[in-house]
C-alpha cells in the first residue's frame, strides 16, 4: 500500500517543475490526482506520466487568477472523486528583475497568481476540506521568506504573505480537522529558475559554490519526497509548519 493511498489530492502548477513532481509522485503513492495547469498541453503531459506510472487522475484547465475556474476545479474533483483530501497550491510565476524596473503588470501577475490565486483556492477548499476532515493544505512559498534575495521582490513578498496566513489559519482550521503547512524550496532547477541560469553551467557552479553546501542544485523531485510525507497520514500531528529544502543555503549568509 502507498503512503497515500485513499487520499484525493488536488494540485495547482501541476504542468512543470514541482507541481509536476508532485502530482506524480502522490500518484506513485496511491492517491488520486487531480492536475490543475493553465496549460493544456503541460498539464496533459504530467496526467500521462501519471497514467504511465500506473496512477488515477484528472487534468483540469486552470487559471488560478480566475475564480470560475478555481470553482470549475473543485467541482470536477467532487464529480469525479466524490470528494478532497489534499490540495497543494504550487502555482506560481516569478519577475526577475531590479526593483525600479518591476513594472504594474509584472506586480499585478505576481500578486494574482502567488498571492491571490492561493488565498481564492484556500477559500474554495476549505469548506470541502473541512467535510472531509482528516486532510491537509500544503502551500509552496520560497526561501525568499527567510533569506533576502536580489531582483525576485514582489515574488518574495507574496511568498512571505502565503507562509503567515497559511500558518495563522491553522488556528481556524486545524481543529476542524485540516492541516496546513509550507514548504520552502531553495534553488530547485524548474523553468521558474532563470533563463541566464539555465543556460550558464559556469552560473550554475557559483549558484552551487555560494549557496549549496550538498554540491548540487535541487531537482522537482526533492520537494516531492518532502511534499508525500506532509500530506500522507505520517504527518498527523504536524500542522503550522514551515518546512525548509534548500541544500543548506539558508544557512550560507
Amino acid at each position: 500500500m502507498g503512503r497515500m493511498e485513499g487520499k484525493i489530492a488536488v494540485v495547482t502548477g501541476a504542468g512543470s517543475g514541482i507541481g509536476r513532481a508532485v502530482a506524480v509522485m502522490f500518484a506513485r503513492e496511491g492517491a488520486k490526482v487531480v492536475c490543475a495547469n493553465r496549460n493544456e498541453k503541460d498539464g496533459e503531459e504530467t496526467l500521462r506520466q501519471i497514467h504511465e506510472a500506473g496512477g488515477d487522475g484528472l487534468y483540469v484547465k486552470t487559471d488560478v487568477r480566475k475564480k470560475e475556474d478555481i470553482k470549475n476545479l473543485l467541482a470536477a474533483a467532487l464529480e469525479r472523486y466524490g470528494g478532497v483530501s489534499t490540495l497543494f497550491n504550487c502555482a506560481g510565476v516569478l519577475v526577475h528583475a531590479p526593483f525600479l524596473e518591476h513594472t504594474d503588470d509584472d506586480i499585478a501577475k505576481v500578486f494574482e497568481t502567488n498571492f491571490r490565486g492561493y488565498f481564492w483556492t484556500m477559500r474554495e477548499f476549505l469548506p470541502e476540506l473541512v467535510k472531509h476532515g482528516h486532510s491537509s493544505i500544503t502551500n509552496v512559498a520560497s526561501i525568499s521568506v527567510m533569506k533576502p534575495e536580489t531582483n525576485a521582490y514582489m515574488y518574495g513578498a507574496m511568498k512571505a504573505g502565503i507562509d503567515k496566513m497559511t500558518r495563522d489559519l491553522t488556528r481556524e482550521f486545524s481543529p476542524q480537522g485540516v492541516r496546513l503547512n509550507v514548504i520552502c524550496p531553495g534553488p530547485v532547477q524548474t523553468n521558474l529558475t532563470p533563463q541566464y541560469v539555465r543556460e550558464s553551467v559556469e552560473i550554475q557552479q557559483e549558484i552551487i559554490r555560494t549557496t549549496c553546501p550538498v554540491g548540487r542544485l535541487g531537482e522537482p523531485d526533492d520537494i516531492a519526497y518532502a511534499a508525500v510525507w506532509l500530506c500522507s497520514d505520517e504527518a498527523d500531528w504536524v500542522t503550522g509548519s514551515t518546512i525548509v529544502i534548500d541544500g543548506g543555503a539558508c544557512n550560507m549568509g
